[in-house]
């Protein structure tokens, strides 16, 4: 916090955009539903909007914003210098009253830049697509920087809170008292559920058929392994089976053997699902500390015994890797929401059915909550609420997650939305990525909004795996948690115990499966040194807040 010559150049950047006001920056075209009027400004004393029909603010007079957001810089041919000059911004800038001085930055320009805006209390009025983690967004409001959006969403944001409230979301938004921000929502299985894809391409060259259940998977990764896969004459280049780390591994694996049975938004990295020893499913456990974790490992290590998986598995970089290798023909299989993109996207097709009677690797309905956070400095609270209720309207969503219609995107004659040539097969010779970076800066995640299947055009709602949510739908739990919402003493009770824990839990995990440690002989060391670590405080801060959810 003492880097006095960045906070000094970023306070010089800030200061034209503090002097301009409040505002907002999104919108789009016309929407779905929409109600109510803006008639009072942040002291009270007048209308300065309206509520359009559409869903989103009318300014009466111009307005601009300061607005600093996450996500992905554009590369290529027409590359933009500001978000300003996507058609989304231009149009809703029009339509709205509402301009944006923007700051743009990567993730790790945030997590380097944002802290030091926050302690210089030199915030732009608005943070769009936030790095916020839950905590985060509980300390900065509870010490007053950014706004409570309670009081303003059901006259301000009619379409989010009717949505939210229809499927019982407000109490999972709400964290000691307030919600911070209007969150990223899920409405799209395609985006919820992780499936697992094989290269068909490979089964053919194999001579195997596609699996129905992990024995007949173990069958076709040793085929795999074993004989020129991908067809390019060396039986040596394979990787059987893809995973992007450790927790990617046991969300695939944890069904077989009942853990993680509420889904991944409490139990990937959180560690927690639902007891089995209690009936009624309210009590808590930490899974990974269950025997059954034993035969789970015992999984895992065979997987790495095998080759399945690459010897550079736990190497730190191994994720890049990873994420660079699922294009290129070198994984047999792998998990994710999506498939690969690139040559071979048609090629990995998901499994005709889960391969375990349960299915956990779901998430729930929200992602981000902090995708549109409304900071002090702003002076047009109401109306920027307005401004993010569109992106929950059905016209608001395609305005920003798709572009424009007729050119980025059209309607077919089933009435789906399909992406055009100019983001496909783009003449400038953009990837799609690259190619809708020109119309949308969803790019990364951590938007404010609605996802669905016709909304959103990633790989997660790619035919492959939308085909994929009709065969592994049957087996997914019949309850799938939220994110659990804290107050500050169990935030704190958390953050004082957590990383101790996930320092234990990756590190054993490590140990067990390339076999430094043997899982029967060492497994009591390991349950001694998560009990050191905290987890009956962790485990007894989130019941707590279960129990206080479910009163």
């Amino acid at each position: 916090m003492k880097k006095r010559v960045l906070a000094m150049l970023l306070a010089a950047m800030m200061a034209a955009a503090m002097a301009s006001g409040c505002s907002s920056n999104e919108g789009s075209s016309t929407g779905s539903t929409g109600s109510g009027s803006g008639t009072s400004t942040a002291e009270g004393d007048g209308s300065y909007f309206t509520m359009d029909p559409a869903g989103y603010p009318v300014m009466n007079e111009p307005t601009t914003v300061s607005i600093l957001a996450f996500g992905t810089t554009p590369e290529g041919a027409g590359a933009w210098e500001t978000p300003n000059e996507i058609p989304f911004f231009q149009t809703q800038a029009e339509r709205t009253g509402i301009s944006f001085e923007w700051q743009y930055m990567t993730d790790t320009a945030w997590d380097e830049r944002v802290p030091i805006l926050i302690a210089g209390d030199d915030m732009p009025d608005v943070f769009l697509k936030t790095r916020f983690s839950d905590a985060e967004l509980v300390k900065n409001g509870q010490d007053g920087m950014i706004l409570d959006l309670t009081p303003y969403l059901e006259e301000y944001a009619p379409d989010f809170y009717s949505y939210a409230t229809e499927r019982d979301l407000l109490q999972y938004l709400t964290m000691s008292g307030g919600i911070w921000g209007l969150p990223y929502l899920y409405d799209s299985e395609g985006i919820r559920l992780a499936k697992i894809f094989f290269n068909v391409d490979w089964l053919e060259n194999v001579g195997m058929e596609m699996p129905t259940n992990w024995d007949e998977i173990y069958d076709v990764l040793i085929a795999f392994r074993d004989q020129d896969a991908n067809g390019n004459g060396d039986a040596t280049d394979e990787i059987p089976f893809g995973a992007s780390d450790v927790y990617d591994m046991f969300a695939m694996m944890s069904g077989e053997f009942g853990l993680m049975n509420r889904g991944m938004s409490m139990g990937y990295s959180l560690f927690l699902d639902a007891d089995p020893a209690d009936s009624t499913g309210n009590t808590l456990r930490f899974w990974p500390a269950d025997d059954a974790m034993k035969d789970m490992l015992q999984m895992a290590k065979t997987y790495y015994s095998e080759g399945f998986l690459p010897s550079t598995f736990f190497d730190a970089d191994y994720g890049t890797l990873y994420n660079t290798n699922i294009s290129q023909n070198i994984y047999g299989c792998h998990d994710l929401w999506a498939t690969c993109t690139g040559e071979y996207v048609d090629s990995y097709i998901a499994m005709d059915n889960s391969p375990s009677e349960l299915w956990t690797a779901i998430t729930g309905f929200i992602g981000t909550k902090g995708g549109l956070v409304i900071t002090k400095e702003c002076e047009i609270p109401e109306a920027m609420v307005a401004w993010g209720n569109y992106l929950y309207t059905t016209q608001g969503a395609y305005d920003y997650f798709l572009g424009v219609e007729g050119e980025s995107y059209i309607f077919d004659e089933e009435g789906h939305t399909q992406q055009t040539d100019q983001i496909l097969n783009n003449p400038d010779g953009l990837t799609p990525e690259q190619a809708m970076l020109r119309y949308s800066i969803y790019s990364g995640g951590a938007n404010p909004g609605l996802c669905t299947d016709e909304t959103f055009k990633g790989g997660e709602t790619y035919w492959t795996s939308l085909e994929g949510n009709e065969k592994f739908n049957p087996s997914i739990p019949d309850v799938v948690w939220e994110k659990i919402p804290l107050d500050s003493t169990q935030t704190e009770q958390i953050n004082n115990v957590y990383g101790d824990i996930q320092s234990v839990f990756e590190e054993y995990t490590a140990y067990f499966i390339t076999g430094q440690k043997d899982i029967e002989a060492d497994w009591q060391e390991y349950l001694d040194r998560l009990n050191a670590a905290g987890i009956e405080s962790y485990v007894e801060a989130y019941q707590a807040a279960y129990d206080a959810l479910n009163a």
